[in-house]
């Protein structure tokens, strides 16, 4: 039976006629265990659905925000094949695999257990719901993350399982694409978040296939020969409808999870966020060649070890370059910009190819983020690129997550978390509101395409629908010289869709035979912009392989249209045309000032047409664009040359170079030049400065380490620069793993310590003349215990506040001075609490006498450090300490222990072997607020505020935590940490119910009273059900238990922070 209820969804911002009240439907279209948490989904001409499921997501595929410890040798991989031989070497033992197999063993082999399949779902009877299911795939070795897209097309089924991409052909012709393929290997280098896997697998209008990778990485090399390796990096990669020629199509998305089209080509995703505060989503347009920013390393970059000298926060080029807003006047100029930003996450993402749904939604496209509806969006032209504008969303399904468009015309998603195994459908209720084509439609795409003759598919190129369109295209294509004859002839004649079908056609014939593009000759002649830009996209994607059309293209430099220059400079850079360096430079100066996709195909062309040394002259044009626009061309090619772009007096230009040489895999050449930048006068922006100083860190050059002394020296820039500076000469004899501009992985061979202790010394007074720097200096000692860049410290200790005092005991204490003793004494008798719990801490190594210290500390109520005194209590070989740590067991047993050190107490005492009765209570009282704001909005792992929002900061995804401390107690507080599904708020879990009689219920539990719960159903309808009749009922969240994630000390910070907020 299935089951809807009608929808009415109002859709705004549009014409009159766009916004009237649409009504839909939702059905459970299928219901099945085996489908449990599936990811992506693909239609078939013939409704067959292909459904990814995961079972390995966050548990065979490893996450690393679960495994922290592993960060730094993660980021260290360049490949896939590393990370296998990690896996293989280093895994044995660990206790947190689960023996999957029962071979009495921990390692590797268990995470092969596990498999993620691929579906091929059926409705055999025609009845409107699934009733059969095959499986195409099975993917689960021990570096398979998961199966997270699929793409039926024509005979073909495109799977994209990490670390692989494969093609599944039926040879046969009974319906089941039998024959597997591997198309290419070598996708996500790196264990990395759960989710950011190879998804988005989509057919584009030029014949070929698309997929998504996350920003785990690639290396990838191609059956053709090629190598496209970024190890840090998203990307969009493509092929052929046969599998062969993949290559590159753009870059640093970060986890852009499916892509979709237009009816023009236009290829568009919504890319994840980097968990920051503060940001959000971004609308990709994706072209080719387009970088989009985002880099792993970002995400880590809390990890650096630079900090601990430096003390100054890990800084993050994402956020303080602020790369995730739209394009500004100051924006990088490598990166192609989002066209807009939104939130929160998305999952699925797909468009009505035409005749879908309504026909008001004709031109829309559809997303989900896991949440129980489906939004709605258009991308509308602005110069070369778009904007785009939400609708409101259509409300149903449960979890839901991949979508597809059926050749019904209807909506269908997967579905994630629900405990069942759903595919939902979505649909207009009316009839009135269909497209008058669908059915049409309809009938047409289960038509076998070979049994088609040329005036019925040629008639196909006009179809309002874009599935029918490239259902004739792609077999003209394969039907020769007499269906290219027919593209050629609707060029000629065609609807406006029909001529661009052709055009695309007639590419996919000359990919093969360059010739071949001579058909498309009438094309140069249309009237119609769009005509000219697709054109000079297929002349382009041939490359050097055909020199056709030459003048059409460098005339397309001066048309109106922006798309048509947009299309034309890509072209002319990738068939390496010569002569027209002085045209780009026009073009860039003029439309590229005004739209940054324009000057992103400008420098793509001055890359392709311009050698480096005459690119390097444009260092010399009085433009900025055009400079800009250089640099970045420069960047591409890696070219050293780069160097003649630092001596401009514009620091944007010096920043934009500085990113081309210092950052990703660099250009290592130029990396002195870019050190030397340190000796200019007046220099403000910090982005520029920071990779000028880690320049001079990484050439490991004498002259550069004297660089970083001369600019502390001349007292240049901020107190946070000059920190950085100093940080930089301290580590400087044995670099962090981590770099400290990007947190990219980058190993350095040790260096020569006595040239940075003669450094030190050239500039001590310097140092000592500020208290910022000598507190770096005595975290230099922390860290490196090197004790010689202590001289003429020490004297100063009385005057200094209390938090050079802790450092200067704490390295003491790190190089074994025999002075400790007497700045323990010292430190003492201080008037602050934090000096005075430092120096109890190194009492003990002083040879002070530290029990009476912490027995005081204990006995005194307003007394700070009592958690880390029954450390040090329980740690001390005194009798007498051995003797009172049990007097305060016997405390802890009879409930007299004060409640803001039960924690420690418990901890210590398990640490003994001594069991003491605890449970949530050691969790509620005590901790820092402080703390546990940071960790509320920077938790690598625990994402707090991706989820919940708080101050208008964060996401809608999880209640709202403004005033949680105003409503829920403390006690509630760390029951929904520790354990969510038992404390979940209305209308943010998930609910399977089984009642006595047999009927299975599944929905949102909106309420949970005593006497009555109400379900939300998948079609949006409310279900009273009373408590009595339930048998079983099991709840999920998407929100994980937080055990797992963090310490306890960090669940008892967060508390306290939570509680605060009132």
């Amino acid at each position: 039976m299935i089951r809807y209820i009608i929808l009415t969804i109002a859709f705004v911002n549009f014409s009159p006629i766009q916004s009237r009240a649409e009504e839909f439907k939702v059905t459970e279209w299928a219901n099945d265990p085996l489908l449990t948490n599936s990811v992506g989904i693909s239609m078939d001409d013939k409704g067959r659905a292909y459904l990814t499921v995961s079972k390995r997501r966050k548990q065979s595929s490893l996450d690393i925000r679960h495994h922290q410890d592993l960060v730094k040798q993660d980021l260290s991989f360049e490949t896939v094949e590393e990370r296998r031989n990690y896996y293989r070497d280093k895994l044995t033992g660990k206790s947190w695999i689960p023996d999957r197999n029962n071979d009495g063993k921990k390692d590797w082999k268990d995470l092969t257990v596990q498999k993620d399949m691929v579906y091929q779902v059926t409705d055999k009877d025609g009845n409107g719901s699934a009733d059969g299911l095959k499986v195409l795939g099975e993917y689960h070795s021990e570096v398979t993350g998961i199966a997270g897209g699929v793409l039926a097309v024509g005979n073909d089924v495109f799977v994209a399982a990490e670390p692989d991409f494969f093609r599944y052909h039926d040879t046969d012709g009974d319906g089941f694409p039998e024959k597997e393929q591997l198309v290419g290997t070598g996708f996500q280098v790196h264990m990395g978040q759960g989710g950011h896997n190879l998804s988005g697998v989509a057919v584009g209008p030029d014949g070929r296939v698309y997929w998504s990778l996350g920003d785990k990485g690639h290396y990838v090399k191609t059956k053709e020969g090629k190598t496209f390796h970024m190890p840090n990096s998203g990307a969009i990669f493509r092929c052929e409808l046969d599998g062969t020629r993949v290559e590159r199509f753009s870059s640093g998305e970060r986890n852009a999870q499916e892509l979709a089209f237009d009816s023009y080509g236009n290829l568009f995703s919504m890319d994840n966020d980097g968990d920051y505060p503060g940001e959000k989503e971004r609308a990709l347009y994706i072209t080719e060649g387009s970088e989009h920013g985002w880099r792993l390393n970002w995400q880590w970059l809390r990890k650096q070890d630079f900090t601990k000298i430096s003390g100054v926060s890990a800084y993050n080029p994402w956020m303080e370059e602020k790369l995730f807003l739209p394009d500004r006047e100051d924006h990088a100029a490598y990166i192609t910009p989002t066209i807009g930003n939104f939130g929160p996450g998305p999952c699925g993402f797909t468009s009505n190819p035409g005749t879908a749904l309504t026909k008001e939604l004709s031109d829309c496209f559809f997303m989900t983020n896991q949440q129980n509806q489906v939004r709605v969006f258009k991308f509308l032209p602005k110069g070369a690129s778009f904007k785009f504008e939400e609708l409101k969303p259509i409300k149903g399904g449960i979890g839901n997550t991949g979508l597809a468009i059926g050749p019904d015309g209807a909506l269908y998603s997967a579905s994630w978390g629900s405990g069942k195994g759903f595919i939902f459908r979505f649909d207009a209720a009316a009839k009135e509101s269909h497209h008058p084509a669908r059915e049409e439609t309809q009938k047409i795409l289960h038509l076998i395409t070979k049994e088609q003759n040329i005036k019925t598919l040629s008639s196909w190129l006009d179809s309002p629908d874009q599935r029918v369109r490239m259902k004739g295209q792609f077999e003209l294509v394969n039907r020769g010289d007499e269906g290219l004859q027919a593209l050629k002839q609707k060029l000629d004649s065609g609807t406006l869709l029909g001529k661009l079908h052709a055009i695309w056609g007639i590419g996919m014939a000359s990919r093969n035979d360059p010739e071949k593009i001579s058909l498309m000759g009438s094309a140069w002649k249309n009237k119609e912009p769009e005509i000219l830009a697709q054109a000079a996209k297929v002349v382009g994607d041939l490359g050097q392989s055909s020199k056709e059309f030459n003048s059409e293209l460098i005339a397309g430099l001066d048309h109106e249209s922006e798309r048509v220059k947009f299309f034309c400079a890509i072209a002319l850079g990738n068939r390496k045309s010569g002569g027209i360096s002085e045209k780009l430079v026009n073009l860039i100066e003029h439309s590229g000032s005004k739209d940054p996709y324009i000057r992103h195909a400008g420098s793509m062309g001055l890359s392709g047409t311009m050698n480096p040394g005459q690119i390097a002259k444009l260092s010399e044009n009085p433009n900025k664009t055009v400079k800009l626009a250089a640099v970045v061309a420069m960047r591409r090619i890696a070219s050293p040359e780069i160097r003649s772009f630092l001596n401009d007096s514009d620091e944007l230009i010096l920043l934009e170079a500085a990113r081309a040489i210092h950052d990703d895999q660099s250009i290592p050449e130029a990396l002195p030049d870019l050190a030397a930048v340190l000796k200019r006068k007046g220099l403000k922006n910090e982005a520029l400065i920071r990779r000028a100083i880690n320049a001079a860190l990484r050439t490991g050059s004498g002259s550069d380490l004297d660089l970083l002394a001369d600019y502390i020296r001349s007292g240049e820039g901020s107190a946070k620069m000059r920190k950085t500076a100093l940080a930089s000469m301290l580590w400087w004899a044995n670099p962090p793993v981590l770099d400290p501009v990007e947190g990219r992985y980058r190993k350095h061979s040790p260096r020569d310590k006595d040239l940075v202790n003669k450094a030190i010394e050239s500039i001590r007074d310097n140092i000592l003349a500020d208290n910022e720097l000598t507190e770096v200096l005595l975290k230099g000692v922390e860290v490196r215990g090197e004790s010689a860049w202590l001289k003429g410290t020490k004297k100063y200790f009385a005057d200094w506040p209390p938090k050079m005092q802790v450092r200067l005991l704490a390295a003491l204490d790190k190089i074994n001075s025999p002075e400790l003793k007497e700045f323990v004494i010292q430190g003492l008798d201080s008037n602050s609490s934090e000096v005075r719990e430092k120096a109890r801490a190194y009492a003990n190594k002083a040879g002070v006498p530290t029990l009476n210290l912490i027995l005081a500390t204990l006995g005194d109520p307003k007394a700070s450090g009592q958690g880390d005194a029954i450390r040090q209590l329980a740690n001390l070989e005194d009798p007498k300490a051995k003797e009172k740590f049990m007097e305060l067991v016997a405390e802890f047993k009879s409930g007299k222990t004060p409640s803001h050190w039960k924690l420690e107490m418990w901890q210590v005492a398990k640490s003994k072997g001594i069991k003491l009765k605890g449970g949530y209570e050691l969790l509620e009282n005590g901790g820092d607020p402080a703390r546990g704001k940071k960790l509320v909005m920077e938790h690598a792992a625990a994402q707090c505020i991706r989820c919940h929002k708080i101050n208008k900061v964060g996401s809608d995804l999880g209640p709202d935590l403004t005033k949680i401390g105003r409503l829920r107690n403390r006690n509630h507080l760390v029951i929904s940490m520790l354990d969510p599904v038992r404390e979940i708020s209305d209308g943010y879990g998930n609910i399977l119910i089984k009642t006595k009689d047999g009927e299975e219920i599944v929905g949102i539990l909106s309420s949970k009273e005593t006497k009555e719960w109400i379900i939300t159903l998948a079609d949006g309808s409310k279900k009273k059900i009373d408590p009595k009749i339930v048998d079983t009922s099991q709840v999920t969240s998407i929100m994980p238990p937080m055990s797992a994630i963090m310490k306890p000390e960090e669940i008892r910070d967060v508390v306290s922070y939570l509680s605060t907020l009132k």
